[in-house]
């Protein structure tokens, strides 16, 4: 086949789109299933051909191969939760810097920032409460008797 004809048949392949993708995927693990399936079968055929001793021998193998992943797993654990931890503080430096660059490239626009729109959020709610004060003082009627003209 040559090469043109490949990137041809890549090129179908990627136009196929992710459903026809993933059944693709389900066809391969269903092969791949059945090639487990077929070596299963055919570890005990030669069991029983070659008799007791190869498939005692097979059975300790798997024992070995099970202790082996067993031993490891607690190390696989331990490396996953560092790498993770490690993660998350390299993603909280990185979530930092962001929020700092951020925060100069907005000052240096004239945008305020949080801190400063709290402050006159305080400053104008100030302002409102004493024109209310001012208002009611004016709309309350005087104390003063009046002077009959």
């Amino acid at each position: 086949m040559s090469d043109q004809s490949k990137d041809n048949n890549q090129d179908k392949k990627d136009e196929r789109g992710p459903l026809r993708t993933l059944t693709g995927a389900s066809r391969d693990l269903r092969k791949y299933t059945h090639q487990i399936w077929l070596a299963g079968l055919g570890a005990f055929a030669r069991a029983e051909e070659e008799g007791s001793g190869f498939f005692d021998a097979l059975v300790e193998a798997g024992r070995q191969v099970e202790k082996h992943t067993r031993e490891k797993a607690p190390r696989v654990e331990d490396i996953k939760e560092r790498v993770r931890h490690h993660t998350g503080e390299t993603m909280d430096r990185m979530e930092k810097a962001f929020d700092d660059r951020l925060s100069k490239a907005l000052s240096r626009l004239g945008i305020p920032n949080k801190r400063e729109v709290e402050a006159l959020q305080r400053r104008v709610q100030e302002l409102t409460d004493a024109l209310e004060r001012m208002e009611d003082e004016e709309s309350e009627p005087e104390s003063k008797p009046r002077d009959p003209e």
